[in-house]
């Protein structure tokens, strides 16, 4: 039988998740970690016990990103056009982590990647379903599309700077965008 999680052990890991994406933002994906658990005012220890590695952190990262992005296309309500600004949100996630597909690449393990891929079908699915039962997408299109959505919207960033990631990625959301609507 497993004992509920300690208020601190809640409050640690939400401490450790704001300080990863605040330090790697600054600093890059090789931003030391010791510098994250000091920025969440806990030990290595209490990072370690949380995370595994560095990969880890990125994953939680990435699907807090995903569950914040769910809670705020929630709160947009039952607008068919939310599915839209659920691409375009998606878009400036996947921008503002666009070095950590190195990260994600190296993942060790294919399972380690379901539950980014699963919260990312869920919280892409709804909208979807709206924009498509308004007859403003494809119907062809299901949760899983949302996921190669992501991978779309995250691709041609290796090695620009941020200009260039600006640039590529409007042009993307612009292609997707236009690729998604109903003919």
């Amino acid at each position: 039988m497993s004992r509920p999680t300690r208020k601190d052990a809640i409050h640690n890991r939400a401490a450790l998740l704001k300080a990863a994406r605040e330090v790697l933002s600054e600093h890059g994906l090789d931003a030391p970690l010791e510098l994250i658990a000091e920025r969440a005012g806990v030990g290595r220890g209490t990072l370690y016990r949380h995370f595994a590695d560095r990969t880890e952190l990125a994953l939680a990262v990435l699907i807090d990103g995903v569950d914040d992005l769910d809670a705020r296309t929630r709160a947009r309500g039952d607008d068919p056009q939310v599915f839209f600004w659920f691409v375009e949100e998606l878009a400036d996630l996947v921008m503002r982590n666009a070095g950590w597909s190195d990260v994600l690449r190296n993942v060790r393990s294919p399972d380690a990647l379901t539950p980014l891929r699963q919260r990312l079908m869920e919280a892409g699915a709804g909208p979807l379903a709206r924009a498509q039962a308004a007859g403003l997408v494809r119907k062809d299109l299901g949760p899983m599309d949302v996921r190669l959505i992501a991978t779309l919207l995250g691709s041609g960033f290796q090695g620009a700077d941020e200009a260039e990631r600006r640039a590529v990625s409007a042009r993307t959301r612009l292609i997707v965008l236009n690729g998604l609507r109903s003919r």
